[in-house]
This record gives C-alpha cells, structure tokens and sequence, in this order.
C-alpha cells in the first residue's frame, strides 16, 4: 500500500508529527510520500532524507534557552528578527540527502510568494532552501529571497499541503496540527482561564525570548495587570485565523481517500515548544490510532 502523509503547519504543536512518525517506524510502515507545510515541511524534510526520528525527537526534548540562541541568528532587521542563516546551517548538518528528487521518500513542500500571493510548491531542487523557504514565518524569518520571489512560511496559503500527494498513493492522511479557531476558540479560552491576569511563569522558551527581544523596546509601556498575549503569539494567532479557510478549501481539492488526522491539541499554544515531550508523546498515540483503524 502507498501512504501519504501531508504534515501541517502549527508551530509547536507541528511537533506532534515527531511522534506519529516515530508510531510508523515502530511498527515497520514506511510512507510512499510526505508532503509538509511549516513545521511539517521540516520534521517530514529532515525524516524524508534518511534522518532518523529518534534524533529528531531528541533534539526537540533538549530544546531550552541556551540551545536556541546557538541556532537563531537575531536579526531586528525590517525584513524580520530572525535571519535563519544558522537554522539554515542546522537543516544542512542533519540531512543526508539535499536534492529533494533522489530523497528515499517522495516529498514536496510549500511556500508562499510575498510579492504575487502565489502558493509555491518545491518538488524538485535544494531540499534546505525549501525547507528554509517553507518555515519562514512573517515578521519572524527574513522571506528568502529565490528565483526573483520573496518567499514566506506555506502554511498561509496551504496550512496541511494533502492537495499535492501523489495521486498513486492509496490512502493519504492530512495531519492537521494547527488550532481550530472556530471549533477550540482558543484565544477566547486561554485568556479567560487566565482571567486577563498577568502570571509569574517565565520558564516558557518563547516568553524568554519575548523577554530578549523587549529589551529593544524599553519605552513600550503596557498595564502590567492584564496578560497581553506576546508579539509571537499575536502574530502565530492571527495567521492561524487565516488559515482556517485555506486548510478547509484545500481539503475539497484532494483526490483520493484522504483521512483527517487531528491529535488534540487544544491544550497547547502554537508557542509551546516546551512542552515537546507531551506534544510528542499525543502525535504517537495518534499515529497507533490510525495505524490501528486504518493500516491493520
């Protein structure tokens, strides 16, 4: 049988492709393709390549403060804060493979072209500026600058890319892993459980960072009794709104016998990265779920 496997954007919460991965391999069931968005472009570009997932999860579980700044070049730059020079350097140090056509599992990522609007589909070619291209978050990332295009993260014009599996495969499962605005209203639900107080937890990677990058906004003033959400997180939200149509249009173009897949996820911010070891651990138990009702 040939699998498909179109993994999601979702920041943090894409780290749930990690463990369905790791559910696949356990039990032997290699995927005939791999289509990622975002975060799903680089967990399934560094797997499709011959890495192993293992490694990739203990990456991923080591992640703390002082291992981000090795791998994050600030920038502050009008074009974004992040240059992604290292991160482009890390890509290169873990994959075996960098043409994206002779990788052991077919695979295509997404991005998006800043200039046109345009859905930008990498099949062929450089697999690290496709998968630096794909993670390129607004304002975050510097856009990469390739073939006379400035391009940014996929996930804002197709957030889980099911569209482009190969029309061959048998069964293809669309991961979605990014937040349900409608159905989880999780802004509404996150700030209310937190009844707008401001809390004392700074153990959260991105609030340290947020905290690194206020230091050059020392006259920005706010009431220090309301939890605003931070910079990352409006961005990450307000795209996630965004995609929610996209995601559901997208869907309708697929051909084929496609599965929803979508781990519960509702209790982890897109920022959580943190949290890896719970997220990791549900994108397992999902993948055994589907292996079980779907591959058995």
């Amino acid at each position: 049988m040939k699998i498909g496997i179109a993994l999601g954007s979702g920041a943090a919460r894409g780290l749930a492709h990690i463990g369905l991965l790791k559910a696949f391999e356990d039990r032997k069931i290699k995927p005939y393709a791999i289509t990622g968005s975002s975060m799903g472009a680089l967990i399934g570009g560094i797997y499709a390549s011959g890495y192993p997932i293992d490694k990739i999860e203990e990456f991923y579980l080591q992640l703390d403060l002082s291992v981000f700044k090795r791998f994050v070049d600030i920038k502050v730059s009008s074009a974004g804060l992040i240059g992604g020079d290292k991160i482009e350097d890390l890509i290169a140090s873990t994959i075996k493979q960098r043409n994206i056509e002779k990788l052991d599992v077919k695979f295509k990522c997404v991005a998006t072209d800043l200039l046109t609007g345009l859905e930008i589909v990498f099949d062929k070619g450089d697999l690290v500026k496709a998968i630096r291209a794909s993670i390129s978050f607004p304002a975050v990332f510097v856009p990469v600058y390739y073939e006379k295009m400035f391009l940014v993260d996929g996930g804002i014009k197709n957030p889980v890319p099911v569209d482009i599996l190969p029309e061959e495969c048998d069964i293809k499962f669309a991961v979605n892993v990014g937040p349900s605005v409608i159905k989880e209203q999780l802004v509404q639900k996150y700030y209310l459980d937190n009844s707008f107080k401001k809390d004392k937890d700074t153990n959260s990677l991105m609030e340290k960072f947020q905290s690194f990058i206020n230091g050059y906004f020392k006259n920005l003033v706010l009431d220090d009794s309301i939890k605003y959400p931070n910079m990352l997180e409006t961005i990450v939200q307000t795209i996630a709104i965004l995609q929610e149509n996209a995601y559901i249009n997208k869907l309708k173009e697929a051909k084929g016998n496609v599965i929803e897949v979508s781990p519960d996820l509702s209790n982890f911010k897109l920022t959580d990265f943190t949290k890896a070891k719970e997220i990791i651990n549900i994108g397992y138990l999902e993948g055994i779920k589907i292996i079980k009702e779907y591959l058995s």
